[in-house]
């Protein structure tokens, strides 16, 4: 039995010289014991090969964790088209990850005078332990309340704010505000409601190009949030305090437009919330749902990769979608942030309650690659954003 990672060398280089595998036999990636984890000098932990680099004046493997910064660069080699580089904590240099190094006749196993000592950083596992996944994390509808969704908002607002300029999170930036905003069109000396508006971000940007902004949103922090920033940059945006579904408070055909930029599937009572901004709407008025696509983004799913350590995200060969009938609140866990608090739902049921609540369908997308990511992502991080869509978009209309 090769090496998972020999075979995926030769297939590019078919004079590289191949090992038999002697780690993580009986996997979907066995590998070699140059392929396979090595343990760091500063945490002492064991890490897959593309996550460690190994530091000629300190003679020390360190892992990506402990590597004071960490980049991806491009220059393909091999089977790859980037490979990754960390700053030693010991020297500052710059060092490839093994598996550049290999390629660049750098790996200490080839290197007199480093190859006993590399033969110890391998780590003695034989196996990759694989624990059963954690179950999706569900709650009776019934014991969700409208509380419950603004507590877990206002426990994620500041980190959630950390990770946005003014164009938003990478996903926004890259992939789905560029269609979101063709769908909405031209919003200048309009009046235009952004359901759930977070911490304002979108409502700044709209309100920069000439629209009448008012916001409203369920988490308090969130709301802080953008009140201060309206505070320092006087858009005139107006902010309420509210769930999308209680906008009592807003007079009927008050709006030219709203927009919903991911949210609907964070709403308890999604279908309230639809009526009222149908309610608020003038005639001929359209609203642009942006919510994480149902079939891919929400409930329990995710990638399967042969070897769960890998640093690339390039090795998932398939995504994964289970229990997609199932309806419900559920926490979900993004990145640093606490488990966020969801609502799961067909992408039918959204189909049908807009209709019954007597939007008419005039627009749909499902964001990849926006013009944007593709001038300014490298071209690995365009062909991830390619596999599946992260969410969909609607323009509805009221007649």
């Amino acid at each position: 039995m090769n090496c998972y990672y020999c075979d995926e060398i030769k297939s590019t280089a078919p004079e590289y010289t191949d090992s038999p595998a002697r780690f993580d036999l009986g996997s979907a990636a066995p590998r070699c014991s140059k392929h396979w984890r090595y343990v760091c000098s500063m945490c002492d932990t064991a890490n897959h090969f593309m996550s460690t680099a190994f530091c000629p004046s300190g003679r020390n493997f360190f892992c990506s964790r402990c590597a004071t910064d960490v980049r991806q660069e491009a220059g393909e080699f091999w089977a790859w088209q980037y490979f990754f580089s960390f700053r030693s904590p010991w020297s500052g240099e710059w060092v490839p990850a093994l598996d550049r190094a290999e390629f660049n006749g750098e790996h200490p196993i080839s290197i007199d005078g480093e190859r006993a000592a590399t033969r110890l950083a391998i780590s003695k596992e034989e196996y990759i332990v694989r624990y059963p996944e954690k179950r999706t994390l569900w709650r009776p509808e019934h014991e969700v309340t409208e509380a419950d969704v603004q507590a877990s908002w206002n426990t994620n607002a500041e980190r959630w704010d950390s990770m946005y300029d003014d164009d938003g999170d990478r996903n926004r930036r890259y992939q789905s505000d560029e269609p979101m905003l063709a769908l909405l069109g031209d919003v200048e000396s309009m009046n235009v409601l952004d359901v759930g508006s977070g911490n304002g971000y979108l409502s700044r940007k709209l309100a920069r190009s000439g629209a009448s902004m008012t916001g409203v949103e369920i988490a308090s922090r969130m709301l802080e949030i953008a009140a201060e920033r309206e505070h320092q940059e006087h858009l005139g945006i107006t902010y309420h305090h509210t769930s999308a579904s209680e906008m009592d408070f807003l007079e009927d055909s008050t709006f030219d437009k709203a927009v919903s930029n991911y949210v609907l599937m964070d709403i308890r009572d999604y279908v309230g919330a639809l009526n009222q901004v149908f309610r608020v709407l003038k005639s001929g008025g359209h609203f642009v749902a942006v919510f994480s696509h149902p079939c891919f983004a929400s409930g329990p799913a995710g990638w399967v990769v042969p070897a769960p350590d890998t640093p690339r995200s390039e090795e998932r060969f398939a995504y994964r979608v289970d229990t997609y009938f199932q309806r419900g609140p559920y926490y979900g866990v993004w990145g640093n942030l606490d488990p966020v608090l969801s609502f799961h739902r067909p992408l039918r049921d959204y189909w049908r309650a807009f209709e019954e609540t007597g939007f008419v369908v005039d627009g749909f997308d499902e964001p990849s690659v926006a013009e944007r990511g593709r001038r300014e992502l490298p071209p690995w991080r365009v062909q991830e954003a390619l596999r599946i869509p992260y969410s969909c978009i609607f323009r509805l209309k009221k007649p």
